[in-house]
């Protein structure tokens, strides 16, 4: 699986426009639905992003790791 880094505010609105990866694109979107109108672009830290990515695909490992002890 191949997690996208981004460097920049340019970089998550190509990933946007170009429809990235699937996987990735729900969670890059609702990451960015939660911070618009709260940060300008000068203010737009995408190594805050990266590590909420990295945050999500724990807990949805997670999540799995449950499911499958619990079965």
């Amino acid at each position: 699986m191949n997690v996208p880094e981004f460097e920049d505010y340019e970089d998550v609105k190509k990933f946007l426009h170009t429809g990235g990866d699937a996987w990735y694109y729900s969670m890059v979107e609702e990451y960015m639905d939660m911070i618009a109108g709260d940060l300008s672009v000068e203010e737009f830290d995408a190594e805050e992003l990266n590590g909420w990515i990295e945050n999500e695909l724990n807990s949805v490992h997670e999540g799995y790791e449950d499911y499958v002890d619990q079965r």
